[in-house]
């Protein structure tokens, strides 16, 4: 969830021309309802995980697939595993990848209303299957957004630092 709480963090304070409602589904069941509620509205479905979740979640991906889907839904992986693993997570069902720090990623979608041209910090298949990668996502210093969501009632330790110690991408 330290995931969840920085990109809410990030999108609480993000001033865009772009209407969204965030809402919070705790089982697959009720992440369907929520997409099916949109009716035909852009929904963006965020995903933060670890390698050691990735096939348990993709199950889940599935079960929410068969419940809810359309072309106005996107999935969008982001986390360890995304940054790691980017063509083995499109390859399991997501639709993009968020490869590295997900704030300013997270907020040029919302800004673009979820079209991933000219974002960096993606991979996802373009119409043809062909995989694009977008680059390096901008990185901003982390007293650039709260760690935290007041405006959903998100908390989370906070962060003193971020990232693989290793220089991992």
């Amino acid at each position: 969830m330290s995931g969840f709480s920085a990109l809410l963090g990030a999108l609480g304070g993000h001033e865009t021309a772009t209407r969204f409602e965030v809402r919070f589904g705790e089982s697959a069941e009720e992440a369907a309802r929520h997409i099916r509620e949109a009716g035909a509205i852009r929904v963006l479905v965020l995903w933060s995980f670890y390698s050691p979740d990735a096939a348990a979640l993709a199950e889940e991906l599935k079960q929410i697939r068969a419940l809810a889907d359309g072309p106005n839904v996107t999935h969008l992986a982001g986390g360890v595993h995304a940054t790691a693993e980017p063509v083995q997570t499109l390859d399991a069902g997501w639709d993009m990848a968020a490869i590295g720090e997900g704030e300013s990623t997270l907020l040029s979608l919302v800004d673009a209303k979820g079209d991933p041209a000219g974002i960096t910090g993606l991979a996802y298949r373009d119409a043809a299957g062909k995989l694009i990668r977008t680059g390096k996502a901008k990185q901003r210093p982390l007293d650039d957004f709260p760690g935290f969501a007041l405006k959903w009632d998100r908390f989370n330790a906070l962060e003193i630092t971020r990232g693989c110690v290793y220089a991992c991408p």
